[in-house]
Protein backbone atom coordinates (compact mmCIF):
# COMPACT_ATOMS: atom_id res chain seq x y z
CA UNK A 1 0.00 0.00 0.00
CA UNK A 2 2.90 2.31 0.56
CA UNK A 3 4.15 2.12 -2.96
CA UNK A 4 0.87 3.45 -4.00
CA UNK A 5 0.91 6.88 -2.00
CA UNK A 6 4.63 6.84 -2.75
CA UNK A 7 3.45 7.16 -5.91
CA UNK A 8 0.18 9.92 -5.15
CA UNK A 9 2.65 11.72 -3.04
CA UNK A 10 5.00 12.42 -6.09
CA UNK A 11 2.00 13.37 -8.60
CA UNK A 12 0.77 15.77 -6.15
CA UNK A 13 4.49 17.24 -5.57
CA UNK A 14 5.04 17.77 -8.79
CA UNK A 15 1.61 18.94 -9.51
CA UNK A 16 2.41 21.50 -6.83
CA UNK A 17 5.12 22.65 -8.64
CA UNK A 18 3.47 23.29 -12.05
CA UNK A 19 0.85 25.46 -9.75
CA UNK A 20 3.63 26.78 -8.18
CA UNK A 21 4.55 28.58 -11.41
CA UNK A 22 0.83 28.82 -12.61
CA UNK A 23 0.53 30.68 -9.44
CA UNK A 24 3.79 32.89 -10.43
CA UNK A 25 1.94 33.84 -13.65
CA UNK A 26 -1.31 34.79 -12.07
CA UNK A 27 0.41 37.27 -10.02
CA UNK A 28 2.16 38.68 -13.40
CA UNK A 29 -0.64 38.89 -15.28
CA UNK A 30 -2.54 40.61 -12.26
CA UNK A 31 0.49 43.34 -11.71
CA UNK A 32 1.17 44.05 -15.53
CA UNK A 33 -3.05 44.17 -16.33
CA UNK A 34 -2.87 46.82 -13.21
CA UNK A 35 0.55 48.53 -14.48
CA UNK A 36 -1.44 49.14 -18.17
CA UNK A 37 -4.54 50.27 -16.17
CA UNK A 38 -6.64 47.53 -17.28
CA UNK A 39 -6.47 45.44 -14.11
CA UNK A 40 -8.19 41.85 -14.74
CA UNK A 41 -10.60 41.26 -11.49
CA UNK A 42 -10.10 38.21 -9.43
CA UNK A 43 -6.79 37.48 -10.61
CA UNK A 44 -5.16 37.98 -7.06
CA UNK A 45 -8.13 35.61 -5.41
CA UNK A 46 -8.10 33.11 -7.90
CA UNK A 47 -3.32 33.01 -7.12
CA UNK A 48 -4.78 32.62 -3.47
CA UNK A 49 -6.65 29.51 -4.13
CA UNK A 50 -4.27 27.77 -6.89
CA UNK A 51 -1.55 28.71 -3.51
CA UNK A 52 -4.37 26.57 -1.25
CA UNK A 53 -4.19 23.88 -3.32
CA UNK A 54 -0.52 23.66 -3.91
CA UNK A 55 -0.02 23.49 0.30
CA UNK A 56 -2.76 21.03 1.07
CA UNK A 57 -1.43 18.60 -2.35
CA UNK A 58 1.96 19.15 -0.79
CA UNK A 59 1.70 18.45 2.62
CA UNK A 60 1.99 14.14 2.49
CA UNK A 61 5.16 14.46 0.03
CA UNK A 62 6.35 16.68 2.80
CA UNK A 63 5.33 14.50 5.95
CA UNK A 64 6.71 11.13 4.10
CA UNK A 65 10.32 12.83 3.39
CA UNK A 66 10.00 14.27 7.24
CA UNK A 67 10.57 17.57 5.77
CA UNK A 68 8.12 19.52 8.30
CA UNK A 69 9.56 22.06 10.57
CA UNK A 70 10.74 20.26 14.02
CA UNK A 71 12.33 21.42 17.55
CA UNK A 72 14.40 19.09 18.69
CA UNK A 73 16.72 21.62 20.90
CA UNK A 74 14.99 19.79 24.04
CA UNK A 75 14.90 16.19 22.73
CA UNK A 76 18.40 15.68 21.99
CA UNK A 77 19.09 16.14 25.37
CA UNK A 78 17.23 13.52 26.54
CA UNK A 79 18.52 10.14 27.49
CA UNK A 80 17.36 7.41 24.26
CA UNK A 81 14.62 5.65 26.90
CA UNK A 82 13.28 8.96 26.73
CA UNK A 83 13.88 10.13 23.63
CA UNK A 84 12.11 6.80 22.45
CA UNK A 85 8.69 7.83 24.63
CA UNK A 86 9.07 11.21 23.57
CA UNK A 87 9.24 10.42 19.75
CA UNK A 88 6.12 8.15 19.93
CA UNK A 89 4.49 10.59 21.69
CA UNK A 90 4.78 12.79 19.25
CA UNK A 91 3.83 10.43 16.85
CA UNK A 92 0.36 9.92 18.43
CA UNK A 93 -0.25 13.52 18.78
CA UNK A 94 0.50 14.40 15.11
CA UNK A 95 -1.97 11.38 14.52
CA UNK A 96 -4.78 12.91 16.64
CA UNK A 97 -3.97 16.25 15.09
CA UNK A 98 -4.13 15.37 11.19
CA UNK A 99 -7.07 13.52 12.54
CA UNK A 100 -9.02 16.46 13.49
CA UNK A 101 -8.09 18.81 11.18
CA UNK A 102 -8.86 16.52 8.77
CA UNK A 103 -12.42 16.28 10.20
CA UNK A 104 -12.69 19.50 10.55
CA UNK A 105 -12.12 20.73 7.55
CA UNK A 106 -14.46 18.13 5.75
CA UNK A 107 -16.89 18.94 7.61
CA UNK A 108 -16.82 22.70 6.48
CA UNK A 109 -16.38 21.08 2.56
CA UNK A 110 -19.35 19.43 3.19
CA UNK A 111 -21.37 22.93 4.66
CA UNK A 112 -19.51 25.11 1.66
CA UNK A 113 -20.98 22.70 -1.02
CA UNK A 114 -23.98 22.41 0.41
CA UNK A 115 -24.65 26.35 0.55
CA UNK A 116 -22.35 26.80 -2.62
CA UNK A 117 -20.06 28.71 -0.70
CA UNK A 118 -18.16 31.62 -3.42
CA UNK A 119 -16.38 34.69 -2.75
CA UNK A 120 -18.45 37.76 -3.68
CA UNK A 121 -16.84 40.55 -6.00
CA UNK A 122 -16.64 41.14 -9.53
CA UNK A 123 -15.81 38.29 -10.61
CA UNK A 124 -17.85 35.33 -8.06
CA UNK A 125 -15.38 32.63 -7.38
CA UNK A 126 -16.71 29.56 -6.17
CA UNK A 127 -14.43 28.56 -2.68
CA UNK A 128 -15.93 24.84 -2.43
CA UNK A 129 -14.00 23.26 -4.91
CA UNK A 130 -10.95 24.64 -3.58
CA UNK A 131 -12.32 23.01 0.04
CA UNK A 132 -12.66 19.83 -1.72
CA UNK A 133 -8.88 19.46 -2.78
CA UNK A 134 -7.63 20.23 0.56
CA UNK A 135 -10.30 17.52 1.87
CA UNK A 136 -7.74 15.14 -0.56
CA UNK A 137 -4.38 16.40 0.39
CA UNK A 138 -5.70 16.05 4.47
CA UNK A 139 -6.16 12.48 3.37
CA UNK A 140 -3.00 11.61 2.21
CA UNK A 141 -1.41 13.60 4.81
CA UNK A 142 -3.67 11.70 7.52
CA UNK A 143 -2.65 8.17 6.17
CA UNK A 144 1.22 9.58 5.74
CA UNK A 145 1.47 10.37 9.27
CA UNK A 146 -0.26 6.79 10.31
CA UNK A 147 2.50 5.51 8.47
CA UNK A 148 4.95 6.84 10.10
CA UNK A 149 3.39 6.85 13.78
CA UNK A 150 2.42 2.88 13.55
CA UNK A 151 5.35 1.83 11.00
CA UNK A 152 8.09 3.63 12.81
CA UNK A 153 6.65 1.47 16.30
CA UNK A 154 7.10 -1.33 14.12
CA UNK A 155 10.65 -0.45 13.13
CA UNK A 156 11.19 0.11 17.13
CA UNK A 157 10.27 -2.65 18.37
CA UNK A 158 12.12 -4.99 15.67
CA UNK A 159 15.13 -3.36 15.69
CA UNK A 160 15.02 -4.13 19.75
CA UNK A 161 16.57 -0.54 20.74
CA UNK A 162 14.48 2.26 19.27
CA UNK A 163 16.77 2.64 16.66
CA UNK A 164 17.13 2.78 12.55
CA UNK A 165 18.06 -0.35 11.63
CA UNK A 166 20.32 1.95 8.81
CA UNK A 167 23.83 2.76 8.75
CA UNK A 168 24.87 5.63 11.07
CA UNK A 169 24.27 9.40 9.14
CA UNK A 170 21.59 11.73 8.85
CA UNK A 171 19.27 11.43 5.71
CA UNK A 172 15.69 12.40 5.61
CA UNK A 173 14.34 8.75 6.68
CA UNK A 174 16.36 9.43 10.00
CA UNK A 175 14.84 12.56 11.10
CA UNK A 176 12.27 12.61 13.61
CA UNK A 177 9.01 15.21 13.89
CA UNK A 178 8.88 16.85 17.17
CA UNK A 179 6.84 19.30 18.53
Amino acid sequence: MRPFFHRINQAFSGLCGWLMLAMMFLLIIDVISRFIAKPIQGMAELSVFVMMIAIYLGLARCEENREHVALEFVVNYLSPGAKRVTLRLARMIAVLTAGVFLYAVFLNAINSFQTRESLEGTVELAIWPVKWVMVVGLVFFFVQTVFHAFGEGRKDRSSGKGGSRRSPGPSSEDREPVF
